[in-house]
């Protein structure tokens, strides 16, 4: 059966291995003053990743690699004056106009004086290298990826390196005065832009308008105007950050702050992605000390990203839990008496150096609470004692400050979050309810207690007579270990999942929500899981069945589910291909025995890169058979409802009658999202590129009419 899933696999690499590559045509790399480029008139078109292409003014490059100076596009209609590398998807490493992209109309003047202007259509100057009357020569485009203007002794008297924008090429400086920035990816400011600066004491990262920075020091205690990037080093002769070196001279380095705020090293060779090689800063900041971490209202814990409280609040985006958080119930300012307080435990202010710099003093914590209600504007408070006194520290938060949360809680220290009320009509709505229940509370206690009883008698027999069960917990210990649920890994599948530890062993607990679907999600993995055992597969440890609470303990998997380390952007590192082989094996071997090896077939039907978790080396595990079903071997179909997660579903869940090959129809899509390192259903692409499945049969009914 592991060779049927590694056949298909392979079969999968094949298609995958004919990429379409560029057509590459020789550009010059020098060009003289009195010259111009008008968008609409250029010929030069290359075609570069996805959709996007680039008009040509000026190449340059090694055997391994090219780059390209022109016009940049990704739709036909914005273009912005770049200097480009080819291959990655996102290629420019330079640019005169991020932020103002002109029409087709635009042209690049190169004056006889030597001024190098980009004129939108109505003659607007967008931007000047303002060299104008400087003797300048031409203009040439360095393998390095500077655009140099020259002069009549070929020294430069204007250069790329000396204005960047988000990237720095290896041998650039980064000096006082220059500063990279990025525009946010997601950001409630329209202005707002993370800034990479040099200062005297060493390199400064700061959000804006957010008042957030943090100064990053040399390791020696000399100051320096200049912090040059280097094989090995960012800063030289005065480091601040030691770098990983590249593998051969052939290889180009670069750095680029992105719009998640991180600064990573990026490393290429040939027409392909480059490879990224480190996280920069993560030596000096760990995920959730980034300001855009988690977004508004989230809370970072462990490189997850959660939400306050889900009683109150639900994901500004499912598939993007660092998209932030939103109320369920907006707030709203003509109801402010209806405005409460709603405590979180264990939870402070994402960075510990910004609450002292804006929190001011307060006599009390309730003086700092009732601050927050008579302010509609406030949406957090967060306060911090002195010492044993009443008075201390209270920082409110309204939307025009940085709304970001962090798990963990310094001593002393309080948190409080806005919710809307509705005080006035609840005791209405009491009133009433109070007056029919009463009514009818003798009866229906007298008949919930008998039905209670026997319910209990016969769910404690059920759950006592499973063969080969796990342990038992009681709730109370499971409530000590999880520290009363404070630390929550995420949510999904009917419920949430904390993390704890008994004894020396750290677990994950799963407590189940809603009591109807919640029991048979229960019933269905303590009866499969706790009969079987297998490496790849997660294992149960034990279960909790009291009262109305129905938990499930598993091994602590530290490395969280694949989905956070091939689909996110803000992933630390990429995973080699070794590893993206290794993962696909053991999913495979895990389906093979649930499939084949069990003594019931066990369907898991919900086969997502969401249920395959990553310990601390990178082995994969199956988990989460809350939506399997079992499958007697001598029965070839079930019935059963819809269930699985869409994108992933098998074509024969239309007629409702499924066998255990619908795994494998879902297993095929997760070995094409390793490969391609997206997700199946991907709406943020072009509504072309939405289904990469249709994409790639696309790609392949090519290769088979045009060749590859």
């Amino acid at each position: 059966m592991i060779k049927q899933y590694f056949n298909m696999v392979m079969a999968i690499i094949f298609l995958l291995a004919f990429p379409i590559l560029p057509t590459v045509v020789a550009y010059l790399s020098t060009a003289a003053p009195s010259n111009h480029w008008k968008i609409s008139s250029m010929q030069s078109r290359l075609n570069m990743a996805g959709s996007s292409s680039a008009l040509v003014i000026l190449e340059s490059g090694s055997s391994s690699y090219r780059i390209y100076f022109g016009f940049y596009t990704t739709d036909g209609h914005a273009f912005t004056l770049s200097v480009l590398l080819l291959g990655p998807e996102n290629p420019v490493i330079w640019s005169a106009n991020p932020d103002s992209p002109v029409s087709q109309d635009a042209t690049l003047n190169f004056t006889k004086e030597g001024n190098l202007l980009l004129n939108d259509v109505n003659g607007t100057v967008i931007w000047s290298t303002g060299t104008k009357n400087k003797s300048i020569a031409g203009m040439r485009l360095d393998a390095s990826g500077n655009l140099v203007l020259f002069h009549q002794n070929s020294s430069s008297v204007w250069q790329t390196l000396d204005h960047p924008t988000d990237t720095l090429v290896l041998g650039q400086s980064l000096c006082r005065g220059m500063n990279l920035s990025v525009k946010p990816s997601k950001t409630k400011w329209p202005s707002a832009r993370v800034y990479l600066s040099a200062e005297l004491g060493g390199l400064q990262y700061s959000y804006q308008p957010a008042a957030y920075s943090q100064l990053f020091s040399t390791t020696t205690s000399e100051t320096s105007n200049c912090y040059r990037f280097v094989n090995g080093s960012f800063g030289f002769p005065n480091q601040v950050f030691s770098l990983p070196l590249a593998r051969s001279s052939q290889f180009m380095q670069y750095m680029r702050l992105e719009s998640d705020g991180h600064l990573r090293l990026y490393e290429m060779q040939g027409y392909s992605n480059p490879r990224l090689l480190f996280d920069v800063l993560s030596m000096a900041m760990n995920f959730c000390d980034y300001p855009l971490a988690c977004g508004d209202y989230g809370v970072c814990s462990h490189g997850q990203c959660s939400c306050p409280s889900l009683s109150y609040f639900r994901s500004e985006n499912e598939r993007h839990p660092d998209a932030g958080c939103v109320h369920l119930t907006t707030i709203s300012c003509n109801h402010a008496h209806d405005h409460q307080l709603l405590p979180l435990s264990n939870i402070s202010y994402f960075s510990n150096s910004m609450f002292r710099s804006l929190a001011t003093p307060s006599p009390s914590e309730q003086v700092c609470k009732q601050t927050c209600l008579m302010d509609c504007s406030c949406k957090v408070a967060l306060f911090q004692n002195y010492g044993y006194t009443d008075d201390g520290y209270c920082l409110l938060l309204s939307e025009q400050k940085l709304i970001s949360l962090a798990e963990g809680s310094p001593f002393r220290f309080s948190a409080y979050i806005k919710i809307q009320g509705n005080r006035s009509r609840g005791r209405k709505i009491r009133t009433i309810v109070g007056s029919i229940i009463a009514s009818f509370s003798a009866l229906a206690i007298l008949c919930s207690a008998a039905i209670w009883k026997k319910c209990k008698k016969e769910e404690e027999q059920l759950f006592d007579s499973i063969p080969g069960t796990p342990k038992r917990f009681s709730f109370h210990e499971l409530k000590l270990a999880t520290g009363n649920f404070s630390l929550k890994l995420g949510a999904g599948g009917f419920g949430s999942v904390f993390k704890g530890k008994i004894g020396r062993e750290t677990i994950a607990v799963k407590r189940l929500e809603g009591v109807e679907q919640g029991t048979e999600e229960f019933l269905a993995e303590v009866m499969t899981i706790g009969k079987i055992h297998h490496n790849d597969l997660v294992r149960l440890i034990g279960f909790c069945a009291e009262k109305s609470h129905r938990l499930l303990v598993y091994e602590f998997m530290c490395n969280g589910s694949l989905d956070k380390w091939i689909f996110h952007a803000c992933s630390v590192f990429t995973l080699s291909w070794k590893t993206r082989r290794k993962i696909i094996m053991a999913t495979a071997r895990a389906l093979s025995y649930l499939h084949e090896e069990c003594k019931e077939k066990i369907a898991h039907l919900d086969i997502k890169p969401q249920n395959i978790l990553l310990d601390d080396r990178f082995n994969a595990k199956l988990s989460d058979f809350g939506l399997s079903k079992m499958i007697n071997r001598d029965q070839s179909k079930i019935m059963t409802r819809m269930r699985g997660t869409r994108g992933y579903l098998a074509p024969e869940w239309l007629g409702s009658k499924i066998t255990e090959k619908a795994d494998i129809y879902s297993f095929g899509i997760v070995v094409v999202e390793i490969i391609c390192g997206r997700e199946n259903l991907d709406e943020s692409q072009p509504e072309e590129s939405i289904h990469l499945i249709s994409m790639l049969e696309e790609k392949a009914r090519l290769i088979a009419t045009e060749g590859p």
